[in-house]
Parts: structure tokens; sequence; C-alpha cells
């Protein structure tokens, strides 16, 4: 039990999703961060966030529709999901990042885009070349099949403790919302969160090119440094 107490400060399932009455187009603004024009208030500390925030929480199962790529292996790595759109001018100028990290820092991590377009879209991305695991969201389930809770869900989420109701979520979400990313809540690409190995926590989250909270080689370096002394303590104990 001591070990989780170095990630996290509460341990639960992000479950919960926020409403919108209307769902505008999506919009960039001119740092290039694509949303769905919602205005949301900015996360404790003040960093600003295109997403609810999930914190020291621990992560759904990660599911997708279809790997573009060969699925990667996540066992016993930190787990970096990049939630993106072949659209998103933002999603372009932190794809040099995203590639850095996985050559870089590849055995210890795992970077993985996923996407809730098609696969067609993705084949017509012209932007820079993704060097990392690509995946198809989920699609959310047709709004009207709410009452029929369970129907498109996966077995491991049935149960009073089962989690989000991905029907629900769908009549809040964008369009093109996939069903993995409406569970955090995104609204602005990209959205990226960092999950530990054990018990696949959220250790960071937010827009990798925000303006005094950026995400880089050297604080993924420091997190994979504590990760290590961390398996260390571990296994001196046993």
């Amino acid at each position: 039990m001591s070990g989780i107490k170095m990630w996290v400060a509460a341990v639960c399932v992000c479950g919960c999703a926020i409403g919108v009455a209307a769902v505008p187009a999506p919009e960039c603004d001119a740092s290039g961060i694509c949303t769905t024009g919602r205005v949301e208030a900015a996360a404790a500390g003040g960093k600003q966030m295109w997403a609810r925030s999930c914190v020291f929480t621990d992560a759904p199962t990660l599911e997708v529709a279809k790997w573009l790529s060969a699925k990667p292996e996540t066992e016993g790595k930190f787990v970096v999901i990049e939630f993106w759109r072949t659209w998103c001018g933002a999603c372009k100028r932190m794809t040099p990042l995203m590639n850095g990290l996985q050559k870089k820092f590849g055995d210890e991590l795992v970077v993985i885009g996923i996407t809730g377009e098609t696969e067609e879209q993705v084949k017509a991305y012209t932007g820079p070349k993704k060097e990392y695991a690509l995946a198809l969201d989920r699609p959310l389930p047709a709004a009207q099949n709410g009452k029929q809770r369970g129907a498109d869900k996966p077995a491991a989420q049935e149960g009073a403790a089962a989690g989000p109701d991905l029907a629900e979520l769908s009549a809040h979400a964008h369009p093109d919302q996939g069903a993995y990313e409406a569970l955090f809540g995104v609204w602005g690409w990209p959205h990226v969160i960092i999950l530990e190995p054990q018990y696949r926590t959220i250790i960071w989250e937010g827009f990798p090119g925000l303006k005094g909270y950026e995400l880089t080689e050297a604080k993924v370096a420091k997190i994979l440094a504590i990760g290590r002394g961390k398996e260390k303590g571990a296994a001196a104990k046993k």
C-alpha cells in the first residue's frame, strides 16, 4: 500500500461527464489549440484545461476500435496517451515531442495516439508523421439508444460499480468524440495523459504546449526516474 501513496492523493475511476446544451463547431485559436468552442474554468492551481481534470485517479481500461499500428506492449511501462485530431494545428506542433518521447524513452514508456475520427480521415492526414502507436477510438453509442443500458458497453463495465453509461455521455459529446476520450471530457485537442505502470493512475494531464505547464522530455525523464526509484524501493523490501 505504501507504493500507491507516491502517485496518488486519491484513487477513483474518472467517470462523470460535463454536459453542454449544444455542440459548437470545432475551432482553433491563435495558439493552435483546437476546441469545440466551450468555455471552461481553469483547474485548481490556475492550469487551463480543455478536458475534465482526472489527475491522481485511476484511468479506465484502454479499449480501442482498431489499432492502426501494431498493438504496443504496455506491461510494466508508463503510458502516454495523446488524444488528437487530423485537422488540429496544435496536434501537428506537438507531434515532434511525442515522437521524441517514444524514441528516447521507448524502453520505459509507450506513446499512443487516439482519435475519434475515421480510418479514412487518418489515412488522408498530411501533417508530421506520427512515429508511435496509433488507434481509432470506439464510437459512442447513439444517444437514442440510451435506454438500452449496457448494450454497447464492455463486460467489465457491467454492474453497480461499472462506471459511466456511454449512451448518456454521447448525448453531450462532440459529433466525432470517441468513447474513451469522452470518459475524460476531452473537448480540446491535443489532450495528453500519462499513466504510471502499476495502478494506471494518471500522474500528468493537459495540453502539452500550455505556456508555463509544458510537457518536456526533461519532465518526462524525472517522472521515469521516480518510477525507477519506486521499483528499487519495492525490490529492496522483498
